[in-house]
This record gives structure tokens, sequence and C-alpha cells, in this order.
């Protein structure tokens, strides 16, 4: 089996505003089931497994650990820097966006050319074409409830090829196209027989059909080497032939990102898949990259950033656990340059990450945090989803607006948003992915 769409050049697509909900009301309700006080285990410290209605705020001991372990990282809400946050709906020339139409025409392509230029870099302008093949398959399993495939995908340039692994799961018994997750791995490749044999916590490919859904997988390592030195091995010095990036060329972040769309091309063409109902999901670094493939590519129905930190959900001016001057000197082959020069001068960014949050509206976005994961600035990602909330309101969709945290282990869904913080540190397991399922099946609601 293969196929080979021609795709453009910089793998774009055009802005869709009518909302696509995410599951067939005869999938996602029947795979539904309460998930609202469940603990994986080994995930929370015995102290923080109880629930309650008291809003989220990091522990004291956790703060206090956090800075004398990294002592140059701020931990204290208290020692916050004063910032003000962008305006996501006030146009370059200084007018306000008020009207759907000046967002979608001009106002959505000013911040997406903003990010591009100065935190994740551009994509390449280059004709390809890309080919899928099935290298394996096996049918009826977990009972006969899915088919899994094992899959390679080759991008073609003349007659230069790069090559890409990926795995997918197919429900058997819909009577309807279903939905589909697609998860950028960013720890480790799983192949179709470890998929079907054990049922990772970090990509639950059984649990995701018994919710009524599809499912893909890859490594983004697979993709591009997730290494300072990588660059030569993955598919950005394929694009450039072996080039150098220039400064403002996409970075790893932004190939992952752009190899997830490149296997939602593949899941257009299956019939058994609703290729207008896919979610991007991704942990860490690769919540960063869902994010930014979401608003890269509008194809995408929901976005679910879990854990993603600094670059990804939570707002770069707050300068709260990991910075950009971190992040870029630690991670430079994820970021475009200019990134880089906002290291200790945060508030000159000329965006931050609600405005990111705001270039997936009004499609669904879900923001995960952990309780022990204040590296990654749980208050900061919240606050980034809750100050997105005017363009989503724009745009005809609710959203979270309540400004203070939801208590440990209670998720908050509002329209086309969804947050939770789970008891735990810096991890991806069941709890989050069925809360998540959870949000996705109200969609259909």
């Amino acid at each position: 089996m293969k196929t080979a769409p021609t795709v453009s050049p910089n793998g774009t697509w055009i802005l869709i505003t009518t909302l696509v909900l995410m599951a067939q009301p005869t999938v996602g309700g029947a795979f539904c089931h309460a998930q609202a006080n469940a603990i994986t285990e080994g995930q929370g410290s015995q102290s923080e497994k109880k629930t309650n209605d008291t809003p989220w705020k990091a522990r004291r001991d956790l703060v206090q650990k956090n800075s004398q372990r990294r002592s140059e990282f701020n931990y204290y809400e208290s020692k916050v820097p004063p910032y003000t946050l962008p305006d996501p709906l006030l146009a370059n020339d200084g007018t306000t966006i008020s009207t759907v139409n000046a967002w979608n025409q001009s106002r959505r392509e000013e911040l997406i050319t903003l990010f591009r230029n100065k935190v994740y870099g551009n994509r390449p302008e280059a004709e390809y074409s890309i080919a899928f093949e099935q290298l394996a398959e096996q049918k009826n399993i977990w009972n006969g409830l899915a088919t899994g495939r094992s899959m390679m995908a080759t991008v073609s340039i003349g007659d230069r090829e790069f090559s890409f692994p990926f795995v997918l799961f197919v429900p058997n018994q819909s009577q309807a196209p279903v939905p589909a997750v697609i998860h950028i791995n960013n720890r480790y490749f799983i192949p179709l027989e470890k998929a079907v044999s054990e049922n990772d916590p970090f990509w639950p490919a059984k649990t995701l059909i018994e919710r009524g859904y599809a499912t893909a997988s890859f490594h983004t390592s697979d993709v591009d080497p997730d290494r300072k030195d990588g660059y030569a091995e993955g598919i950005r010095a394929f694009f450039a032939a072996g080039k150098p990036p220039t400064p403002d060329a996409w970075r790893s972040l932004s190939a992952w990102g752009w190899a997830a769309s490149r296997i939602l091309d593949h899941l257009e063409t299956q019939s058994a898949i609703d290729s207008e109902q896919v979610a991007v999901v991704g942990h860490s670094r690769g919540g960063k990259t869902s994010l930014w493939a979401a608003c890269e590519d509008p194809r995408f129905a929901v976005a679910y950033s879990n854990n993603s930190g600094c670059g990804g959900a939570a707002l770069s001016r707050r300068a709260y656990g990991e910075t950009v001057g971190r992040i870029t000197s630690s991670f430079p082959h994820w970021f475009c340059e200019s990134f880089a020069e906002y290291a200790k001068r945060e508030s000159d960014i000329p965006v931050d990450q609600h405005e990111l949050m705001a270039l997936i509206a009004p499609r669904a976005v879900y923001v995960a945090s952990a309780d022990e994961d204040l590296w990654a600035d749980p208050k900061g990602e919240y606050t980034a989803l809750v100050s997105a909330a005017p363009v989503f309101e724009l745009l005809g969709a609710k959203s979270i607006t309540e400004t203070t945290m939801p208590p440990l282990n209670q998720p908050r869904i509002a329209g086309k948003t969804g947050y939770h913080i789970r008891s735990g540190g810096h991890g991806l397991g069941e709890v989050d992915w069925n809360w998540f399922l959870d949000f996705t099946d109200r969609l259909a609601r």
C-alpha cells in the first residue's frame, strides 16, 4: 500500500474558522468513563493524593527544595517580575481587532509570522512529495478491537529521500469513521509488537482504542535528532541539502510538528478515520511541539500540551522555573536564534504563549500541568490559557476565563478549552490521557 500526494511547499493550510468536533456521538460516548479523582500509581506524593476544593498553589516544601537545588532560577511567586502581556487583538499598526474577518485575514498571520521569526523558525519553501508504505500489519488484536500497522513515511525531493517510521492503530468495530490522536513521542519509538503486548502509559494505544479513537505515534528523533549536534541526520538538513540552517530557519520543534502533519496527510486517506477530528498530543518538548503544530496546521481539531513549560504553554514573561535563557542555551536546536536574544529580557519578546494558544482558536486546546513540576511553571501554563480567552470569544468559542487555578486533580473545562493539574511530577500517564479524552468526548455533545 503506497500513496504519494503532493503537498504545498511549507505544509501550511488555509485557516478554517468553523470548529471541528472531536468525536462522533456514536463513538465517544460509548467509551466515556469517570476519571475525576484517579491518580496514576506512583505519580502522586503521599501528602497530595487527596483532592479538595482549594485552588492549587505551589507547595512550600517544593518551592524551598527547588530553590535550594537550582538557586539561579525563581520559584517564588513574590519574585515573579512585573509584566504586561501583549494584546493578541491589537494589530501591529495599533488598531484593535474586533471582527472575525479581521482576525482571519490579518491579525492571525501577523502573530504566526512573529512566532516563526522570533521563536520557532520558518519552515522551508521547497516542493516535495510524500509516500506511505505499510511494513507490517496485525489484524484483530486485543480480542478483535483493532488493527495495528507499522508504517514508513518517505519524503522525496528530486532523487533524494528521507524516511521516518510511525505506528498506527484503527478500531475494527466502529460503524462510522472515528476520531484520531497523533502522539508526538519525545522519549522512545514504540514498535508495533511492543505497543500490542504492552499498554505503555506514555502512549496507551489500547486505552485509546477502547475509548473509540484511532491513534498514531512517532519518535521525534527519527525525524530530527534531539541533540545539539544532530542537525546533519535530520529532516531539516535534508530540506537544506546539507547546508547549515539560517538564523530564522525552522528548528527541531517545528520539524517535529511538521512530521505530525505528514501523518495527518496519511490519516486523510483512511476511510475508517474522520480526518477532521484529529488531535495532536505531546508531553514536555512534545507538548511545545503539539501547540506549534496546531498553529501551523489548522487541520488539527485539538491540541493537547502536557507539562510543556517554557516555550510551550507557560508564559515566558513570568521567568518562573525554566527561563528563555536556560532553555535556549541547553537546547539551541529547539528554537530559532532570535529567541535566545530575549534571555533575561523576556518582556521584550513581541509575543507570548497565550498568543500561541490564541492561534489555535476556535479549535480546541487542552493544557495539563503537574503539582511537583514547578520547572514547567503550572501557574504560567494556566494563566496563558486563560489569557487566550478574548480570541476564543471573538471567534465564537467559549473558553476558560476563571483566573483562579482549579484544585489539584480536578479538571476544569469550559467550551473549547480544558486544563488539569494532577498529583506527581513531570510525566504523561493514563490519568492524563483519560482526562484529556474525557474532554474530547465532551466536544461531541
